[in-house]
């Protein structure tokens, strides 16, 4: 297995897709800190590092950080077909489930080290816009929500593989994508908004007044769990059963 993630790490090495989604968290970050240091009203010596993060984590979790996991989930689980490789790849004695988990590791790995770097990006660039000191206190309530993105997002990103396994093309996978985050801002202000699994993430983080309505944590549980399950069960057995 550490062979097959190695392999999947290198064939990512250096691509524009990479960057692309490296690039559109970096932007998010950018952005917000543009914001803060341009506005006064929005200044974190006038709000606080948590408001700041706030802004961050919303961003992320809302829109930007859609585009970028499922960018690169969707190039790399249909990067094969696109290429014309995927022959000689579903031809090795390599197990298919294999080379299914194997990838969805390294995207695994890809949301755990750019939220990361999100967070330290984020911090070091605030320290240049403000006099207030970032304490212990925050940097560990935010390594906490941070945390906490990590998982949620991981979670919905095997019902992602399956399009992009099912469709076997870029495109119609980043349309889904697109419909996806569109939905967000129709359903993220309105009663059950937890019940689609896609506005959990910005719910279950600071969100300031998104979400005005009561955020129902035992429905957000469930269908995260759901569409978590229900995904890494089609699309497994969509690449198992892919045809050569």
């Amino acid at each position: 297995m550490l062979d097959l993630i190695k392999a999947e790490c290198l064939k990512l090495k250096g691509t524009k897709i990479l960057f692309l989604s490296v690039f559109i968290l970096a932007a998010t970050v950018f952005m917000i800190f543009s914001t803060y240091a341009i506005n006064p009203k929005l200044s974190i010596d006038r709000n606080g590092w948590n408001n700041y993060f706030m802004s961050v984590v919303i961003l992320i979790n809302f829109l930007t950080g859609y585009m970028s996991y499922y960018i690169l989930t969707c190039y790399i689980y249909a990067r094969e077909h696109q290429e014309n490789t995927h022959i000689a790849l579903f031809s090795s004695p390599v197990h298919r489930s294999r080379l299914y988990f194997s990838k969805i590791l390294v995207i695994y790995m890809y949301i755990v080290v750019s939220l990361l770097m999100a967070f330290g990006l984020s911090a070091v660039l605030g320290l240049f816009i403000t006099a207030r000191p970032l304490t212990f206190e925050v940097v560990i309530y935010q390594l906490g929500v941070f945390a906490k993105m990590m998982l949620m997002h991981a979670m919905l990103v095997p019902i992602i593989t399956f399009f992009a396994i099912r469709w076997k093309k870029f495109v119609p996978a980043i349309v889904g994508m697109c419909t996806v985050m569109c939905l967000n801002f129709v359903l993220v202000n309105i009663p059950g908004n937890t019940f689609y699994p896609w506005t959990v993430p910005v719910l279950f983080s600071p969100h300031g007044t998104m979400g005005r309505t009561f955020t129902y944590v035992p429905g957000g549980i469930i269908s995260l769990c759901f569409v978590f399950v229900l995904g890494l069960f089609l699309a497994l057995r969509s690449y198992v059963r892919i045809e050569k």
